[in-house]
């Protein structure tokens, strides 16, 4: 059975514009990534800075595979400074 993550990230409104630049990078680096099936970006409809990633993996190996990978590393590293809060991510398991 595949892995889904879900991460809530709400960054600060002066940093709107690089922050969205730095998702889109971990977007596009991710889905190279063995194993990933889906990473999808949301913007939250009427906030702005608020955003949501939605991820499916392969497995548990996969997600670790991709934890461990240097462009999710970077974006560790860069964004702190562009949140507000500390990003809150979720892994899913399905009931039903």
């Amino acid at each position: 059975m595949s892995t889904k993550v879900i991460a809530t990230l709400h960054c600060t409104a002066d940093a709107e514009e690089p922050f969205e630049m730095e998702l889109k990078r971990l977007v596009e680096a991710s889905l190279l990534d063995e194993g990933c099936i889906k990473y999808e970006l949301f913007q939250y409809e009427q906030e702005d800075c608020h955003y949501i990633i939605i991820e499916e993996w392969q497995d548990d190996d996969a997600l670790k595979k991709h934890q461990d990978s240097p462009h999710y590393k970077h974006f560790l590293r860069i964004s702190p400074v562009l949140l507000k809060n500390p990003a809150e991510v979720k892994v899913l398991k399905r009931l039903v």
